[in-house]
């Protein structure tokens, strides 16, 4: 008894002397040099007021990284300079600061295009931006090719007002997207309701509905959604599945309308075909945004293009069909 006790005693002993010997290290904080962050798409088409009010994520706007221990508020950078040049090294676009009286958005770090340069498919275009304190960022791309051949319709299925002069009209989406197999593609759908004079007035709202896609369409279309308009994470997919074919889908939607009796006339099918650099971005940014609040999700990086900097420079060409609704 006495010996299990004198090892009780000498272990206890053995375990005080050890933790007498930690020691606290301190690590030093890496040093942080912070960069410039770019968001653009250079568009095929000549943005006004409505483009920029339907597609937002599309605006340039510029911020910048901060290390990770900063607790600073991070706000846009608004003396930037931005150019967009041709493979000649011509300069074709130019920006200014959004102000509040031309287009788009017009808080910290959103500009604006001064000669609304429209880009043109299969040309190749460098965006370079600069600000006082920053590296110089650039980044690169080649406009992709224009989608011909698209064809929608839309069958209504029901519609109600609950009240409010507020109406909601359920319905299916049947689209045909002639894809090119001469090249690898990447495109992103959206939905636009419009009035008579095909403009859209920021009231009526179409939503693709996602329970009953299995139901409608094969397996091998399931990564094919409707990407929000707005601001929202983009559902950008590729034609891995259909290189060289014509793909037909069709999705569920709801069509919500402001006034009951004031309806739209008309809902626009917008195919964007994309570069594979925006594909990228697009893609794991929605990861990244979808794993944001999980513990257990594995790490997502955001897939940038730019050298020197962060976020992207892409491109996009824009084709679209118009479905006039049904009475």
């Amino acid at each position: 008894m006495l010996q299990k006790t004198a090892q009780l005693a000498a272990a206890f002993l053995a375990v005080i002397s050890f933790s007498a010997c930690e020691t606290v290290v301190e690590v030093p904080i890496p040093a942080h040099t912070p960069k410039l962050a770019v968001r653009y798409m250079l568009p095929d088409q000549e943005p006004d007021t409505l483009f920029y009010q339907l597609f937002p994520q599309y605006q340039p706007y510029i911020n910048h990284s901060q290390s990770i221990y900063s607790g600073a508020e991070l706000k846009g950078v608004n003396d930037a300079m931005l150019t967009v040049t041709d493979q000649h090294g011509n300069v074709v676009e130019t920006f200014k600061r959004s102000n509040g009286f031309g287009y788009g958005a017009s808080d910290d770090g959103y500009y604006e295009p001064v000669t609304r340069f429209k880009a043109q498919p299969g040309q190749k275009y460098t965006l370079s931006v600069s600000a006082p304190n920053y590296e110089t960022v650039t980044g690169k791309l080649t406009m992709p090719s224009a989608l011909s051949g698209l064809r929608a319709s839309f069958q209504k299925i029901s519609a109600e007002e609950p009240g409010g002069n507020f109406a909601i009209v359920q319905g299916r989406v049947s689209i045909s997207l002639p894809d090119n197999g001469s090249e690898n593609n990447y495109y992103v759908l959206y939905g636009v309701l419009l009035d008579d004079r095909y403009v859209a007035n920021g009231r009526d709202v179409f939503q693709e509905e996602t329970d009953e896609d299995a139901a409608l369409v094969g397996n091998e279309f399931q990564n094919i959604h409707f990407s929000p308009i707005l601001y929202g994470d983009a559902n950008p997919f590729d034609d891995k599945t259909f290189n060289g074919n014509t793909v037909s889908f069709t999705r569920k939607a709801m069509l919500y309308y402001g006034k009951a009796n004031t309806p739209p006339r008309y809902l626009r099918i917008y195919v964007h075909s994309i570069t594979e650099d925006t594909f990228k971005f697009l893609k794991s940014l929605k990861m990244y945004n979808d794993n944001g609040n999980n513990p257990f999700a594995e790490q997502t990086r955001v897939l940038g293009n730019l050298e020197k900097g962060y976020g992207y420079f892409g491109g996009f060409t824009s084709t679209y069909f118009d479905i006039e609704l049904p009475k």
